[in-house]
Formats: C-alpha cells, sequence, structure tokens
C-alpha cells in the first residue's frame, strides 16, 4: 500500500493512522463467517453487521457535492435499516477534497475499519490513488460521481454507479445541436488536470462526428482566477455555443466572467454543472447552461418521487445528481449482498459486476464485470434559475 504526503501536517495525521492500523500481514485472509447469512434476497439474514466506508469531500473545494453525497447515502442506508435480515455499519471519513487525506482515509477504512465495501471519493483525481489501493487490499470499490475515463480501469474491485464524462458529453452535444441547431462553438479547458483533459479529447472527438466547427479552442491551467484573455477570442470567434471542460473550482469565475464579458451563448459543460449548488452561487450568470448526467426530478423512474419527497423534507432542500447517485449506491450494496447473503469483500466484489437492469431513480442501471455502470444519460439545461429536460 502506498501513502502519498504534501505536508509535514498530513504526513503526521498519516503516521497516526498508520500506526493505528492492523498491518497487511495481520489481516485476516479468509472469509469472516459471521458475515456469511441465511436465505437469499429479501429473505437475507446475516448476524454480524456489514462495515461499510465512505470517503468523502465534506469540507473543501469539493464540499458542495460531498454534502449531498453523504445525504443520499444517510437516506439511503435509513431506509435498507427499515428491511429485516441485514445491518449496515457506516463508517465516514473526510478528504477534505485533498489527495494526501483521502489516502490516508482509505487506508485507515480498509486496514483498522476493515470495512466489506468502499464508497467514493467525490472527485475522480483522488480516485485514481485511492482506488489502487482498494484494488491492491482486494476490497470492492463503488464510484458514485468519478466519472473520469479509466477509472474502472483499475481493478476488478472497482465499480461506479456515476454515468462517465464520456457518455454525458456524447448525449449532452447531440442534444445541443438537435435543440439549439448548433453549427460552431468555442472550447474553453482545463489541459492541466488529467480529468479535464480526458473530457476534452471526448469533445473534440464528439464534436467532430457531429460535424460541428470548432472556431476558438483555449485552454486554461488548474488553480488560474483570470480567464479574460480566452474569453476575449472566444467572444471574437462569436460561437453559437461555448463547450467547457473544469473542474468545480474554476468553473464559478470562468462563467461569471464569460457573462460579464459579453458572451451570451449557451455554454455546455460537465459534472460540475450537475448541482442547485453550482445554480446558486452562479446566480443569472447559470442561465442556459446545459449538462448531460445521470439524473433529473423530473425522471419517471421508479420510487423518484419518492425519493425527492423523503430527501425533501429530511434535509429541507432538494436533492441533486450527487445525492441521487449517492443514495442508489446503497441500494447497490444492499442487492450485492443479499445475493449471496454475503457480507465479506469477495461476495460483493462478485455481486455487485452481476447487477442487470435494477429498478432505479436514476432509471434502469446494470454493472457489467468491467465495473462499468450502464443507464440512459439524461441532458438537461437551466431556464429561469432551474433544471429542466432539454427537448
Amino acid at each position: 500500500m502506498r501513502f502519498k504526503m504534501g505536508t509535514a501536517a498530513a504526513a503526521a495525521a498519516v503516521l497516526l493512522l498508520a500506526s493505528a492500523c492492523v498491518s497487511e500481514s495481520d489481516a485476516p485472509d479468509a472469509a469472516d463467517d459471521k458475515l456469511v447469512g441465511k436465505g437469499t434476497g429479501d429473505e437475507c439474514v446475516i448476524d454480524s453487521p456489514v462495515k461499510v466506508g465512505l470517503v468523502l469531500s465534506l469540507t473543501g473545494g469539493a464540499a458542495f457535492a460531498g454534502e449531498y453525497q453523504q445525504q443520499g447515502l444517510e437516506l439511503g442506508f435509513e431506509e435498507l435499516a427499515a428491511k429485516e435480515g441485514v445491518k449496515y455499519e457506516v463508517i465516514t471519513e473526510d478528504d477534505e477534497t485533498t489527495l494526501d487525506v483521502s489516502i490516508a482515509a482509505t487506508e485507515k477504512l480498509i486496514n483498522r475499519d476493515k470495512v466489506s465495501v468502499l464508497v467514493g471519493p467525490t472527485l475522480s483525481n483522488q480516485a485514481f490513488s485511492t482506488f489502487e489501493d482498494a484494488q491492491e487490499a482486494g476490497v470492492p470499490a463503488l464510484g458514485i460521481s468519478t466519472t473520469a475515463e479509466g477509472i474502472t480501469e483499475i481493478g476488478d474491485y472497482i465499480f461506479r454507479d456515476s454515468l462517465p464524462e464520456t457518455e454525458a458529453l456524447a448525449a449532452s452535444i447531440p442534444a445541443a445541436k438537435d435543440a439549439l441547431g448548433l453549427k460552431s462553438v468555442a472550447i474553453l479547458s482545463d489541459s492541466a488536470d488529467e480529468f479535464t483533459a480526458s473530457a476534452y479529447t471526448t469533445m473534440i472527438e464528439v464534436l467532430k462526428s457531429e460535424g460541428i466547427e470548432v472556431v476558438a479552442d483555449e485552454k486554461f491551467e488548474t488553480g488560474d482566477e483570470d480567464f479574460r484573455s480566452q474569453l476575449t477570442k472566444v467572444k471574437e470567434a462569436n460561437p453559437d455555443a461555448v463547450v467547457l471542460s473544469a473542474l468545480p473550482g474554476a468553473t464559478i469565475p470562468l462563467v461569471k466572467q464569460a457573462r460579464e464579458s459579453g458572451i451570451t451563448a449557451p455554454m455546455i459543460g460537465g459534472n460540475a454543472f450537475n448541482s442547485p449548488v453550482m445554480i446558486k452561487n452562479l446566480g443569472d450568470a447559470a442561465e442556459g447552461l446545459i449538462v448531460g448526467g445521470a439524473w433529473s426530478d423530473a425522471l419517471e423512474s421508479q420510487g423518484n418521487a419518492e425519493f425527492i419527497a423523503a430527501y425533501t423534507e429530511k434535509y429541507d432542500r432538494a436533492p441533486d445528481q450527487f445525492a441521487a447517485q449517492a443514495y442508489v449506491a446503497a441500494q447497490l450494496i444492499d442487492q450485492a449482498v443479499r445475493a449471496d447473503c454475503d457480507g465479506n469483500r469477495e461476495a460483493i466484489k462478485d455481486n455487485l459486476g452481476q447487477i442487470m437492469e435494477l429498478e432505479t431513480i436514476l432509471g434502469p442501471l446494470s454493472i457489467d464485470e468491467e465495473g462499468e455502470v450502464h443507464q440512459e444519460p439524461v441532458v438537461q439545461i437551466i431556464k429561469d434559475g432551474k433544471f429542466e429536460i432539454l427537448k
């Protein structure tokens, strides 16, 4: 297993966690018989609680998503607690939206808490490291917002119910073309980040296949705050729309500066757009943003209306896509545990990769043996400060 240090404080925190952890040589190789029950499906009964470890960004730059995820998972496991037979012990760690803390939290959950399955982290950049640790330890990990290309290729213990960014963009760009008659676009992309670079490649491929001309292609780097130079060139190109590939931290200032500079064209973006928090922070600048994703409150999927009502009542705010995918993760884990009535790591890993056409609030959902999710994407546009399905 590996630790990566960035600061003295982080190093001290990791060493403290490591000293409390059980070493790999002391960890049991055999399955825990107490996690093997009787019956299957709704009739499954397991005496010991199944431990689930959550690594979420509850503070820092991605907290706007992590907080929704924590609430979605909490609601999902509360509903499962009302079912007979299987109980879950949920252990939550805040990775503070930093890689070092995310790795340390994952190590703790694997070695000290000995969870049967991991959920998270919130960001793909963290997941590329923490999922390698989960793979090496033989612990199934379920991504709920890790949409970058290559996530599930890390290994056979890695899964996700988060629609890949490649599929979301492949749906949103053609939908925007059909709805708005797009003939030309400008691209603004973060060239320094692995996730956004992957999304950029997808954008180029989809735009080419749709016959949409790229009239401006401007780059910036992670951490940039002033985009006026790039936006001046975009405005001069006068595109029908702007396609944006950026992390959450850059999305808000970039979109605001675009609107302030007089760019009124619709903007097509990625997963960072999929939150009412983003709309609130952008205010009027959010109008016309288009995004492909996994969920909408307008979906007539099984249980969606009930989920929205329960979430809103409990948390006094409407759910978003991050909450919805997290909520479904609880159901997927329960499905995997009950399939063989076995809460051990290996059994959960085997059964997560065999979920077929499960009816969820995201719509019918499957996870294949490669860990990849399969579902129909949803394309939305922000009008009058609210998401609505793009038609």
